[in-house]
This record gives structure tokens, C-alpha cells and sequence, in this order.
């Protein structure tokens, strides 16, 4: 087991451990959901990040591990909001707290985390970090709406969508590592550059995922091609466009907006996946992943050096050896 790998295992467990003091047990429902929450772990880049960012500014403690723990709970709570939205009754081929709730106990049960998180925010008496994660819930909260403006609607842009995957997902990476540099004090300069690492993280981590649908979906976990059965256009089908010559995107729209039946269909699966590979779309999906990549590498060398930092620099490399 590599170091990164035994670290994580061991701050999943501190997770783990303050989830339950932070979201308590007060109904019999809440305590499903809580367990639910907790027994989901996935890969917990956010908390991780935090805690690896706060370790290499000198910080080893149970508050910084509160911290981490918040980010999941209003990433969890996110999700649980997504699935009632979407109608989704998995979630990385596990059944959705949707399928195992019910959409009103779990709207009820996001909104329980939310809150619970908020209020353990509130004992860091600091108000930078409550206005950190407001912004958060407010950017969730927008790109979500702006998001079901434009689900399944030709008219969305790759602007457009930039700014979906902000609010949904870059956001929290962002407030995760200047979450780490206010609670360790550290200048503003300091603050500036993990301003930059967390959201380019989080933007490589959304179009990595978007990436990894259409040509490398096992590494996710699910059936390839996923997004474009429901319809949705997600960055390697705007950066098809963007690309494409006008035949070609007639075509796309043609086929984004066939009934799903006939769109999941095989034969549409590799004419569509043709489209891709004539205009090199795979590549153009990594370029702009590796120019993420550089940018938060250099926003890293404003970080103090530390073992920490190295292990930040591993798991970026891990999410994105292709």
C-alpha cells in the first residue's frame, strides 16, 4: 500500500468518526440516512485535499478534520438533492438514496445534513469561513437551476457549461483548500493560490468524469456512454461541436434529441462515438485536463515544500494517468 493510499484510508476513518458526532442520530430515518452517507465513502477528494492542505501548514487536529468532514456532508447532501432532481436510482452502480429513501425523505434528509453541517461551521466562530461555504451553498444551489435551464437544450454553450461545473462542482474543491489556508492563518497570497488549486482541481475532476463516460467509463464504475443516453451535453460532446463543421453539428443536435430509446441504441452508440474520434475529441478532453493540471502545479509552488504537497501532486497524477 502506497503512502497516499494508508494516509487516506486512515483520514476516510477520522472522517468516518466525525460525521457521526456532526450529524447525530435523532430519528430513526435520519440515522438510515446518516449511515447511508457515511457506508458511501467514495473517493472523498474534497476532505482529502483539505486535510493534506491544513497536515502541511502545521495542523494536525480534530477541527481540521471537522472541516474536512463539513465539505462531505454538503457534497453528500448535494447528492442526494441531484438524484431526487434527476430521477436517478444509482449512483456509481449502487442504489441512490432516492431508490432507498424516497425522494421526500431524502430532500428532507439533505437539507438535515446541510444543517447539521452549518451548525458545527458555526463553533469556528470565524466568519470568513461561514461566508466560504454560504457562497458554496449558493453556487450549488444556482448551477443546479442553471443547469436544469439548459438540460437536454442545444442552445447550452461550453461557457455556459464551464459555469454549471463551477457552481457544481470546481466550488467546493475551491472552498476546501482556502477553507485548509484560513484555518491555518496563511497569508493572502497563500489564500490566492489555493483559491486556484481548488478550482482547477475541481474543474479537471468534473471533465475528467465527463471524459471518462464516453471512452474509459470502467474507471468510473458505470456503463459507457451514460451522459449521452440521457441526453446530456456534457464537455466532450461541446468540445465535438465547438469543433465539428455545420453537416456534422446538425447531426449532433439530430442525435441528442432522438427519444432515448432510439439514441441508446448500439448502432447510434458508434456512429456517435465515430464523431469523437474523427475530431480527436479524447485529445482535446486531456489537453485541457493537462493545462488544469499545470496551473494548479504552479499555484503549488507558492506552498511551502512538504511530504503533504507531494502527496497532493500524486493524487492529481493518479487522476489523471489515461
Amino acid at each position: 500500500m502506497s503512502r497516499l493510499s494508508s494516509l487516506a484510508d486512515s483520514i476516510n476513518s477520522a472522517i468516518d468518526r466525525q460525521l457521526a458526532v456532526i450529524l447525530g442520530e435523532e430519528l430513526p430515518i435520519l440515522k438510515e440516512i446518516k449511515d447511508f452517507v457515511i457506508q458511501s465513502g467514495g473517493k472523498r477528494v474534497r476532505p482529502l485535499l483539505l486535510i493534506l492542505l491544513t497536515r502541511s501548514f502545521g495542523c494536525h487536529d480534530e477541527n481540521a478534520e471537522a472541516l474536512a468532514a463539513i465539505t462531505e456532508i454538503i457534497h453528500a447532501s448535494s447528492l442526494l438533492h441531484d438524484d431526487v432532481i434527476d430521477g436517478a436510482d444509482e449512483r456509481r452502480g449502487q442504489p441512490s438514496g432516492r431508490a432507498l429513501f424516497g425522494n421526500q425523505a431524502v430532500i428532507l434528509g439533505g437539507d438535515y445534513l446541510l444543517a447539521c453541517g452549518i451548525e458545527r461551521l458555526n463553533r469556528f466562530q470565524d466568519q470568513r469561513q461561514m461566508d466560504l461555504f454560504t457562497r458554496v451553498i449558493k453556487h450549488l444551489s444556482m448551477a443546479e437551476l442553471l443547469q436544469m435551464h439548459y438540460a437536454r437544450r442545444a442552445e447550452i454553450t461550453l461557457e455556459i457549461y464551464q459555469r454549471i461545473i463551477y457552481g457544481k462542482t470546481a466550488v467546493l474543491f475551491e472552498a476546501a483548500a482556502v477553507s485548509a489556508g484560513l484555518y491555518a492563518k496563511q497569508s493572502p497570497e497563500i489564500l490566492q493560490a489555493l483559491e486556484t488549486i481548488g478550482r482547477d482541481l475541481g474543474m479537471l475532476f468534473q471533465i475528467r468524469d465527463d471524459m471518462l463516460d464516453y471512452f474509459k467509463a470502467s474507471l468510473l464504475k458505470k456503463a459507457a456512454l451514460t451522459d449521452y443516453d440521457n441526453g446530456l451535453y456534457t464537455y466532450p460532446v461541446l468540445e465535438l461541436r465547438e469543433r465539428a463543421d455545420e453537416k456534422t453539428q446538425k447531426e449532433l443536435t439530430r442525435f441528442m434529441e432522438l427519444p432515448r430509446e432510439l439514441r441508446s441504441d448500439k448502432k447510434n452508440h458508434q456512429t456517435f462515438l465515430a464523431f469523437l474520434q474523427q475530431y480527436d475529441c479524447e485529445k482535446h478532453c486531456i489537453d485541457r485536463i493537462n493545462q488544469l493540471k499545470r496551473g494548479i502545479y504552479l499555484a503549488l509552488q507558492a506552498l511551502p515544500p512538504d511530504d503533504h504537497i507531494d502527496l497532493i501532486r500524486e493524487q492529481i497524477e493518479r487522476l489523471t494517468d489515461f
